[in-house]
């Protein structure tokens, strides 16, 4: 299925619940070299000025071709066509195509769709899939996950601007600065879990996260034992208010329509003098996500844009 950027993690999603070798989200725009080379460039293209170019990306399922998957097939075609309309219409998101269904032979697809997810970068954090190996530089840490499971996987421009942000973060020293004993950071709509585990690897001591989607709460918790920080992290399901109450550092990807409806209750979440990094904001809604916030009590110190997506850094005076 193409669908336009902004679309890519609603689409992945559903696609997600009927491929269990998992989905993968290819740029169209750019050649496959670009798209597997390492996403350090990012920081130095911020830093510069400048932005990554972002346009129709591709995404795929892999599934058994049997009578119940073509069925279900059939259901999420249909769920497809609605939220296309839906997003047309009311949440403003821009193209979203037809779900076309291809035939490949059964020995290549159980593998295959791997190729789809290389070891990325971003700055000195390490993104890769379980059956790679890497071998981290002194400086960089590495976060495993596995994709498919839920939106999150380094793929995605609004994932790669909240990293370079927990990158940011941890130069600052913000991590070392949070209590050791309790959770210091939460990670609303945590998805795959790739933020928190990356704020944690960073230095973060203790974290936590929340998820509205129970395969989402399922997959950031698999991915926390990946890694091994089961015993640094928690994942619930549900979302804001959150029970540790105020923390020193919220994070945040989601679209700007849920940032809006969620400013008052994520100003709530940032303790006094803490920090939010909200991330999975369309350009062309910036704006209006800092207005939200900004009534809210927030006060923007940052802001960093990839292509059509931008991320934002809060402060809670």
């Amino acid at each position: 299925m193409i669908c336009d950027t902004e679309a890519v993690e609603a689409v992945s999603e559903r696609l997600a619940r009927l491929a269990p070798a998992g989905t993968s989200a290819e740029a169209l725009d750019q050649p496959r070299d670009a798209q597997t080379s390492e996403q350090g460039v990012l920081a130095s293209a911020h830093a510069a000025g400048t932005t990554i170019t972002t346009g129709p990306v591709r995404v795929r399922a892999w599934v058994d071709n049997t009578p119940e998957v073509r069925a279900t097939v059939a259901i999420v075609r249909d769920e497809l066509a609605r939220f296309a309309a839906l997003a047309a219409g009311g949440l403003g998101l821009r193209g979203i195509g037809e779900l076309t269904v291809t035939e490949v032979p059964h020995a290549d697809w159980r593998t295959a769709w791997r190729s789809e997810f290389p070891v990325l970068k971003v700055g000195r954090i390490v993104v890769r899939p379980p059956w790679l190996t890497y071998a981290p530089a002194t400086n960089e840490v590495v976060v495993v996950v596995e994709p498919g499971q839920a939106f999150g996987t380094g793929l995605h421009p609004t994932t790669r601007l909240a990293l370079a942000g927990l990158e940011r973060w941890a130069a600052a020293g913000h991590f070392a600065a949070l209590p050791p004993e309790t959770a210091g950071l939460l990670d609303v709509g945590t998805g795959s879990g790739i933020l928190l585990i990356a704020a944690l690897q960073l230095g973060a001591v203790r974290g936590c996260g929340i998820d509205i989607d129970e395969h989402a709460v399922r997959a950031a918790t698999e991915n926390l034992e990946r890694n091994a920080l089961t015993a640094r992290a928690e994942i619930r399901l549900g979302s804001l208010p959150h029970p540790a109450g105020a923390l020193p550092l919220i994070v945040a990807n989601l679209i700007a329509d849920v940032q809006i409806a969620l400013a008052p209750l994520l100003s709530a979440a940032v303790a006094p003098g803490g920090r939010l990094l909200a991330s999975g904001i369309f350009v062309a809604r910036a704006d209006a996500t800092i207005g939200a916030m900004v009534a809210a009590g927030l006060t923007m110190v940052e802001r960093w844009d990839d292509g059509d997506w931008c991320a934002m850094e809060f402060v809670r005076q």
